[in-house]
Formats: structure tokens, sequence, C-alpha cells
């Protein structure tokens, strides 16, 4: 999967200029970096990602430091019956996030895919019914994701330079004040979203019928048989 088709689609379909778009690619080797190196640290195969054009920003109380801005989300959805795990980050993260942040944040919400595959894999769902569920889209809180220290045992470095930026969000006051000032004043896309819109329902037969990571799930047991000790 390109992890910029998105950009080049919004370019053909005149929502993104074309410098605009080829100025976020010049930066996306901070974004490949950083998912090679959540890779090796945590020796298993980052999922499906890809860049967002337009930057999801929350209506009610922000998610993601003052702006409310969703700079990435772990993004589970069902095509033609099937369930896919997706990791979105947008255009201005990329554009202007340091190489640290963009690591913090690649890592971050590894760790969310993480938590999430280990509750549907075992079906523990959060839900008032069992035929389906709600989760979260975007940030879980601190409880949903799996612990950095465990998942990049492998690059210590890693782990605490998420717990650093993450509190439980992503705190980056200065990639806030260039989002503010350069993309979202600036007119450049945005897209409003409701608290609502954040949360994807999942059908109990998508989950159950789904096919995840098998290094992922080998890791996850091994992480429970320690949990019990």
């Amino acid at each position: 999967m390109d992890p910029f088709v998105l950009l080049d689609q919004a370019v053909g379909q005149g929502k993104m200029k074309l410098a605009l778009a080829t100025k976020v690619k010049a930066r996306g080797g901070y974004l490949l970096g950083a998912v090679e190196r959540v890779q090796k640290a945590s020796g298993m195969r980052y999922p499906s990602y890809y860049v967002e054009p337009a930057l999801p920003v929350a209506v009610a109380a922000g998610e993601v430091g003052s702006l409310g801005a969703l700079y990435a989300r772990v993004i589970p959805a069902v095509f033609d019956g099937r369930l896919s795990i997706l990791i979105q980050f947008t255009a201005p993260l990329v554009l202007y996030g340091a190489k640290g942040t963009v690591e913090a944040v690649a890592a971050h919400e590894f760790t969310h895919y993480v938590d999430l595959v280990g509750r549907l894999s075992t079906m523990n769902i959060v839900s008032d019914e069992r035929v389906s569920t709600l989760f979260e889209a975007g940030h879980a809180d601190e409880g949903r994701v799996a612990s950095p220290g465990k998942v990049f045992a492998k690059d210590r470095p890693l782990a605490a330079l998420v717990k650093r930026k993450f509190s439980p969000n992503l705190k980056d006051p200065r990639l806030d004040a260039k989002v503010s000032a350069k993309w979202i004043e600036a007119g450049l896309p945005t897209r409003m979203v409701a608290p609502e819109e954040n949360t994807v329902r999942l059908d109990s037969q998508a989950v159950a019928g789904a096919s995840f990571d098998p290094m992922l799930l080998a890791w996850l047991q091994s992480a429970r048989r320690q949990g019990r000790r």
C-alpha cells in the first residue's frame, strides 16, 4: 500500500496543491524511518498505514494537545466483510513534526494497534451487546495501549520517547503552534470531527473471522503467560 496515494488523489481532485503534496512527500522519509524503527524495536510487522490529506479536528475537547487535532489514529474497518486495521497519519504531522515526534507517534499508535488486536483476538471487546461493539478509532485512553516498555524491549530509548511525549495524549506545543498557524489558519484541508464520528461499529462476525499477524499473536500469547506468573 502506497502511504501517499490519498495525497495524489487529493491533488488530482483539486483539493490539495501539488506543491504542498510534494513538500509532505519530501518529509515522508521521517515516517518511513519511524515505521522501520518500530518494526525493529518490536520484532513485529507494522500494520498498513497511510497519510490523510485533511487534518481531522475534534469539535469537542481536544484529544491531542490543545488543538483537538487528531494527528494519527488507529482505524479498524470492514471491507467486503473482512476486518482490516489501518493506521492513519495526517499530512501536517508529516510536514511539521520533528523526527522524534513522528517516531513517538508511530510507536504510540502501534501500542494502540497491539492492544486492539489483543482484545479482538480474544473477543475481549467493549460492548453492551455481543452482536456489535464500539471501538475508539482515535487516541484511546491510557488503559488501551500496550506497555511501550514491553512492546519495544529491544529499543528502550524509543519506549522512553513514547512515555515522554504522551501523557496520555501527545504533548508537542511547537507542533501545535505550527499546525495552527500554517495549516488551520492558512485554510489548508481540515475536517471537523464530532466525538461520535471518532468511533466505529464492528460486526461480531467480522471480528470472529478476522486474520491477524501470527507474529503479533505469538507475542500477545507470550505476554499473557508472563502476566500470569
